[in-house]
Parts: structure tokens; C-alpha cells; sequence
């Protein structure tokens, strides 16, 4: 079984979804640190994920609608995703600018708890607008 254009279409929208998020958290982390110290930034990082990952979930459903079988599944890894390849980003970013890491393993953690659950609600809230709006 191969892949088709519908299949690689599917993964563009996915894709699409899930990096609008990560630019978007990588977007916002950036202005704030314009305006306020790095230290004071960390403290906003995990309302700043939990925003994206929302609109990642969010987002996932309205471009994908009814093509994907497990929504919920997908929204999950989505948000994890999304944890992911934001924080690697934050790591790298604050490894050679400052020198130093500012993320351990608790906080990892921490943000990918939160990408998931808010990553679902974003799905969860899209399915039920949707839902309504038919």
C-alpha cells in the first residue's frame, strides 16, 4: 500500500498544524523576551504552550475534518509533537545564546502534561463547534 496524494495531502495538513503551533509559541516566546528578562519569560513559557498546543489541536481538526480515524489519538500526538520540537527549539536557542540550558527533565514533563491535555480540549472544542455548526 502506497501513498497516494490524498496521504501526503493528509500529512501536509498535519503538518501544517502542528508547525503553525510550534512558530507560533516560538513567535510569542521571542517578543516577550524583548520587553522582559529571560528569567521572567520562563515563567509564561507553560500558559505559552498550553495556548499553541490548544490552537494545534484545534487546528488539526478543522483541516483534517473527518479524514483522520482517531481524532482524539492524533490531536494527542499532535500536542506532543508540538512539546517536543518547541522545546527543542527553546534548548537551542538558550544553549547558544546564553550558554546554559534553562529547561530540565521536570519541566519537560510538565509541558508535554500540558501539550496533551490541551492539545485534546482544542480538538475537543473543534469537534463540538463543528458539531454545532452543522
Amino acid at each position: 500500500m502506497g501513498l497516494t496524494k490524498n496521504s501526503f495531502s493528509l500529512l501536509g495538513k498535519i503538518a501544517y498544524s502542528i508547525l503553525a503551533g510550534v512558530l507560533g509559541a516560538i513567535l510569542i516566546v521571542l517578543f516577550f523576551s524583548t520587553f522582559l528578562n529571560i528569567f521572567s519569560v520562563l515563567k509564561f513559557i507553560p500558559w505559552i504552550i498550553a495556548l499553541n498546543t490548544a490552537m494545534t489541536g484545534y487546528s488539526l481538526m478543522d483541516k483534517t475534518r473527518d479524514l483522520l480515524k482517531y481524532r482524539y489519538i492524533s490531536a494527542m500526538i499532535s500536542g506532543i509533537l508540538n512539546v517536543l520540537i518547541t522545546s527543542s527549539i527553546l534548548i537551542l536557542i538558550s544553549v547558544n545564546i546564553l550558554g546554559e540550558n534553562l529547561f530540565d527533565s521536570r519541566d519537560l514533563i510538565v509541558f508535554l502534561i500540558i501539550g496533551i491535555v490541551c492539545s485534546e480540549s482544542g480538538a475537543l472544542l473543534a469537534v463540538k463547534y463543528f458539531t454545532l455548526k452543522k
